[in-house]
Order: structure tokens, then sequence, then C-alpha cells
């Protein structure tokens, strides 16, 4: 059977789909032929529905699979339907964690043969032999079929399967992406997984929701099912093939939910890592809770040089109340400062534009980064993905603009509840310039300097603002470069528009590059 992905990926960072890349692999152990059409805005000019719908065509599909988050639907829908008035009995199905979490939704739209829902590494591949071999079609564990395709004229639910056990999944496919478009396109940086699950209950994730449909529908008994890992040996191996595969990779991220949830699991890969020789620096997500002395010494020793740790707000009443996040900011703290003890790059995800929170509230966020002296922060405004507990929040109480929230591509730009004018303009000063109001609260000596600019930002209109984001942001880095030659710490906006990274590291990645460029040219000339 030919199997086509179809993955848009727009107004997202690029990167590969971890689940396709799992099911690619399971669908050519069993001897499919795989395509993908992968669509982003950051590798490529976004194609016309046209333009798909003919790639579609020259790959000659028996069946359509694609996958979607809940911002991408609305196109998904749209290439859906163009490719259903074009090739009308040809299959299509859907997964991702949008048909997870709204499975119902996806259903009632009647487009798809098959909605899928929770992780389909054995589902969707036993659809496709069933079709191979001419099995039914319609009991496939994990899906849901819409009356327009249901035998019986009803929605027929199939439970879901029990958890995929990782370490008899075939080897992932991560050649059915462009590798090497994607690693050039982040200068050098590669994601893959090693585990997955978190047994967090955040309300704008969807873990939780995950956890109760298998419980639900008696795919798992408990949490533990959910939490898995692939062998250590096996992610060494995949790593040494990426590396030799693809010579540009220079830095890993592992963007596991939670890689130090398992302490065990950490030291033998941190001790098999630092084994191997691969010498790749790698990036972990971690938790404040689930990070230790031993924990940080053992990855800084392995190479590791950046651990992300997902802050969300530094208001404990929003914590608590709006988020289920219970750790407290003297445990914040204390782990930053295991984690710089080691010499680890930190970094950390903040939030703000959160149900009922204050302008005051914003800023204990913004005090704590300040205080932390993290080695990086990455900020998003709160958007409620349906299904999440953060979406009945908000919904609850009715601050939810529906409008804004219907037509928004991402949720670093800009806010889509109800806060007011003044609220709502603070929001968007702070998702531009984030970087100026830390700098403004930290001790450092740039503080009165950027303390000032805050105020000159405060001022402006929400048109003067709009009008002059370009300038302001470029004075970011225009600042950014005179005090990086006076060595004075600060944090500037870097590799992405919503990331602030301290001078130091800014300072490090330089020297290290024009290392690698001295290099480069003894090889040259000796050769």
């Amino acid at each position: 059977m030919r199997v086509l992905f179809i993955y848009p990926n727009i107004d997202c960072p690029p990167g590969i789909n971890h689940g396709i890349a799992a099911m690619s692999g399971v669908l050519k152990h069993r001897g499919h032929d795989v395509g993908l059409i992968h669509v982003c805005d950051n590798l490529w000019e976004l194609p016309t529905t046209e333009q798909v719908l003919d790639r579609i065509d020259a790959f000659r599909p028996d069946i359509v699979g694609f996958s979607a988050m809940s911002q991408q639907y609305p196109w998904v829908k749209g290439i859906s339907k163009a490719l259903r008035e074009r090739h009308p009995d040809l299959p299509q199905a859907i997964g991702g964690v949008h048909c997870t979490m709204v499975p119902e939704e996806v259903t009632a739209d009647d487009l798809f043969e098959w909605v899928f829902v929770g992780e389909c590494d054995d589902a969707f591949p036993d659809l496709v032999d069933r079709m191979a071999s001419g099995g039914s079609r319609h009991d496939v564990p994990n899906t849901r079929i819409p009356r327009r395709f249901s035998p019986t004229g009803e929605i027929l639910r199939n439970p879901v399967g029990p958890f995929p056990d990782l370490a008899a999944l075939p080897e992932t496919d991560y050649e059915l992406f462009d590798i090497k478009h994607i690693v050039e396109t982040k200068n050098g940086w590669m994601g893959l997984i090693t585990s997955r699950g978190c047994p967090y209950k955040c309300t704008y994730c969807f873990n939780k929701e995950i956890v109760d449909l298998y419980k639900e529908e008696g795919g798992a008994k408990s949490m533990k099912e959910y939490l898995r890992a692939y062998p250590t040996e096996r992610m060494i191996e995949e790593i040494r093939t990426l590396k030799k595969n693809h010579p540009g990779i220079r830095t890993l991220i592992i963007d596991d939910d939670l890689f130090t949830l398992n302490k065990k699991y950490v030291m033998d890969f941190t001790e098999a890592y630092k084994a191997s020789g691969i010498n790749l620096p790698y990036v972990v997500n971690a938790h404040v809770q689930c990070f230790d002395d031993a924990m940080g010494k053992a990855l800084s020793e392995s190479g590791c040089i950046i651990v992300k740790y997902g802050l969300e707000s530094g208001s404990e009443r929003v914590r608590k109340d709006v988020l289920w996040r219970y750790m407290t900011n003297r445990q914040i703290e204390e782990t930053t400062a295991i984690a710089h003890k080691y010499n680890l790059h930190t970094s950390a995800f903040i939030m703000f534009g959160l149900p009922n929170e204050s302008r005051e509230e914003v800023y204990e966020t913004l005090k704590l980064c300040a205080k932390v002296k993290m080695g990086r922060f990455r900020w998003a405004i709160f958007y409620p993905f349906p299904g999440t507990a953060g979406y009945t929040i908000a919904k609850d109480l009715g601050v939810v603009d529906w409008d804004k929230w219907a037509n928004m591509g991402n949720y670093f730009d800009a806010s889509c509840l109800k806060f007011g004018p003044e609220h709502d303009l603070f929001i968007e000063k702070l998702g531009a310039l984030c970087t100026w109001y830390v700098n403004a609260l930290t001790d450092w000596p740039c503080a009165k300097t950027y303390a000032k600019m805050v105020e000159e930002v405060e001022a402006m209109d929400r048109e003067t603002f709009r009008r002059r984001r370009a300038e302001l942001i470029q004075r970011d880095r225009d600042l950014s470069e005179e005090l990086l030659k006076l060595n004075v710490p600060h944090y500037s906006i870097r590799y992405a528009h919503v990331m602030g990274v301290r001078s130091d590291f800014v300072a490090w990645e330089r020297r290290q590059q024009q290392s690698t460029r001295e290099e480069q040219a003894v090889v040259y000339t000796l050769d």
C-alpha cells in the first residue's frame, strides 16, 4: 500500500513530527511505501491548494493521512474538501492532538473515513494492513467512523488499544523528513524523543485528558502505563546513525515532555551517552520537582548544555488556581541554582495573558525571571486549546473572544482573551519586548537603561507601538551588540522573536563558531 502523510506546520517553529516518523517506521517495516507532504512556511514557500493536490496525485497514494494541531485544522479541512472533490473515493484519515482532544467535533465534520485518537503507532498501520488484505475497516482500534462512512449510518466509536510498547517499535523513520534542510534552517539543531508521557496535569496541556481517555476505554489502567521510555541502547544507536547521515547536526534537542522524570533512566542514559563517543551537545526538558544535584552533575558531565523548565508564571496563585502547577518559587530558585552550579545553561518557558491574571501577577513572572537569571526564557501568550482544562476554565469564566480565538495562527503574538484595551496592549508589548521588561527588573548595570526604554514603550498608544514595533526590535539587537562589546550582562531577543537569551551564552556561542571556522580553515589549507 502507498501511504501519504500530510503534516501542516504553519506559522510554527520548523521540525519533524515524532508521531509520523514513528508510524512511518512501522509502516515501512510492514512493507508499505510511505511519502510525506510537509507544509511549513519556515522551511518552504506555502503551497497553494492546487499544488498540494498535484503533489498528492504525483505520489498516487492508496490512503492519505493528515496530522493536525488545533490551529492547523482549518487548513486541513480546506485541503480535505478539495481532495474529496478531485478524488471522491480516495480514503482519508486524520489524527494528531486535535483529534484526540475533540474527536466528536472532527467526526461531526464528515470529512474523513477514520478519525484516529491517542497514540496510533499500531492502530494506523493495522488499518493499512487491513486495506491491503481486504479485512474489516470499521473496527480498527483508536478510531471514530463518521456517519457518512459508517456501515450503520451511525457514528462508530472503537475503543483505544494499549499504549504502544516503545521497545517493540521498529526504527523511527527520521529520513521521511527533509532532515538536512530542517537542520540547516535550525542552525544545526535536531529534535528527537527518548520517552513519552508526563504525569503532571497542567491545564494548558493534554496529558491528563489522554490518560483519562485510555482509562475510560480500557486501553490503560493507570498513569504509569502512559510513562514509557525507549531503551537506552536503541537511542544511542539512533543518535549515532543520525550523526553519521547528517554531519550538519551540531546539537540534539531531546523533546520528551519530561526527560528527568525517571532518575534511573537519566543516569543510565547519561552514562551510555558519555561512553558512546558521539560528542554532540544536547538539550533536555526537566521539571523543578524532578531534578536534583546528582542529575545536574550527570547531565553536565555527559554533554548536556541546556536544561529547560516550565515555569509559566511567577505567581504562585496563578500557577495553583489557573495552571494546576504546584511548585513554589523557592523550588524554582533552588533547582535553577543546581543547574547553574554545574554550568548548565537554563531555559524557562513563561506565559502571560492567563485567565484572571492581573498586571501585578504578570510582573511577578517578570520579577522571577530577573531574580533567577536563567540562561534564556521563551514566552508565550495563553491559548485555550480545545479539550484542555485551560479551555474549560477560560470558557466558564467567559473571557474568550471567540472571533480572535478562531483566527489565531499561533500563541506568541496576541491574546484571544478579553482583558480590555489597556491590558491587551500591555500583553502585546510584552509579546514583542519581554526582554526589556526583565532587564529593567534585574540588578545588572543595564537595568536603568532598560527601565527608561520600558517607560518609553509604556507611553505609546496602540497605533504608535505597532508603527514602531520593528524599529524597537531592531533597537534591542543594536543595544545588545554594544553591551556585548562592554561585557555587560543582559537579555536580548535571539533565535526566535519570543526568546530572550543571556549575553554570556551569546558570547560563548560566538567563540565556538569562531573556533569551528578556524578549524575548517586549517583543514582547507592542509588539503
